[in-house]
């Protein structure tokens, strides 16, 4: 089942961002393979791609990682990853590295990456012939080779970012429950950071941590970036102005209050909140960001609330003070698009 930011349209970009951000944090190695796919696919032009060509890529992103956070799975331990750290320390070869990774790293990763929710996504990005004598590795689809070469960066980037994500919080210890630290937001550098308030450390940036919880799309009109204008922006739905006008509500500038927007939403809205039936798409994208896991999830529970309900109240609260505080309201292009309809439809009713 596609995650509901995919808004019913099921693309390769859609069922990527939902593997690569949905999926159980119980290892990283489907975000080693996700990106080892992404460049390979667009530097080859065979379809076939044996784990000898994978296993480079693949342990070198692994063995980077490593050595970033130690921890990168949640089993106690991992021929594979030990593998990895004995290369780091100088004990291994390269050859050997790449051998060990040909025998162990794809044990398990090949078969379920492209799996949400227990059952396989609705779009294949390749075919698992490992068993077969004459190609042992994978097949690549079209849909793999279209999605490399249209949204490779953008997809690397948001690889990376959830990445990052995770290993902060398993850095910090960062598991279940609503615990500190959490993550806030640097607004004047566009970057997510970690720690308290008197120290704080850099995660990953704010556009390609939510770029793929939107599908790539601005979060007021609907439109995929590329075909909307400059952006993505970074966005205060309850806009930041508020805090000069003596705001007593919750903190505007985190993350729970943060969406991406194209550049002509952006300057259309200005220091307006959007119309209230905007709001549950707020809403949704929240829970949305819950349902992703650490560290946000606990960051976005401890500012919004630990149940959908709550979370719904909060926002709805957050809103009304806000509108109360502000001069006008703006309409979305998504919004003015329903009132449109809904009005055209009574009027031809009654006509």
């Amino acid at each position: 089942m596609i995650v509901d930011f995919t808004r019913g349209i099921v693309t390769p970009e859609s069922v990527w961002r939902a593997i690569i951000l949905y999926g159980a944090n119980s290892a990283t190695y489907k975000f080693a393979f996700g990106q080892t796919l992404l460049e390979l696919a667009a530097q080859t032009q065979s379809s076939t791609l044996t784990l000898e060509q994978l296993a480079p890529r693949y342990s070198e992103l692994l063995c980077q990682a490593l050595l970033r956070e130690p921890r990168q799975a949640t089993a106690g331990r991992s021929k594979f990853l030990d593998a990895c750290r004995s290369y780091n320390d100088g004990e291994i070869s390269q050859q050997e590295l790449w051998e060990a990774t040909r025998k162990l790293g794809f044990v398990n990763v090949v078969e379920a990456f492209p799996r949400l929710g227990g059952t396989h996504a609705p779009i294949i990005f390749y075919e698992d012939r490992r068993q077969d004598r004459a190609v042992q590795g994978v097949v690549l689809t079209d849909e793999m080779f279209a999605l490399a070469m249209a949204l490779r960066t953008d997809l690397d980037a948001e690889t990376a970012a959830r990445w990052h994500l995770v290993e902060t919080a398993w850095s910090t210890g960062v598991t279940s429950g609503l615990i500190s630290p959490v993550v806030g937001v640097d607004s004047d550098l566009g970057i997510l950071t970690i720690g308290s308030d008197a120290r704080r450390r850099a995660v990953t940036g704010v556009v390609p941590a939510f770029n793929g919880y939107q599908d790539g799309r601005c979060a007021y009109c609907g439109e995929a970036f590329e075909q909307c204008g400059l952006g993505p922006v970074v966005e205060h739905v309850l806009p930041f102005v508020l805090k000069k006008r003596g705001w007593n509500g919750p903190d505007v500038d985190a993350v729970w209050n943060l969406v991406l927007a194209c550049e002509p939403c952006n300057s259309s809205k200005s220091g307006r909140a959007p119309h209230e039936l905007w709001m549950p798409w707020l809403v949704q994208r929240n829970n949305d960001l819950i349902r992703s896991h650490h560290p946000l999830r606990e960051t976005l529970m401890l500012q919004t609330g630990s149940t959908p309900g709550e979370r719904e109240r909060f926002v709805i609260d957050a809103y009304r003070a806000a509108t109360e505080a502000l001069p006008s309201v703006w309409i979305p292009p998504q919004v003015l698009s329903t009132l449109t309809t809904t009005i055209l439809g009574r009027y031809r009713g009654r006509a």
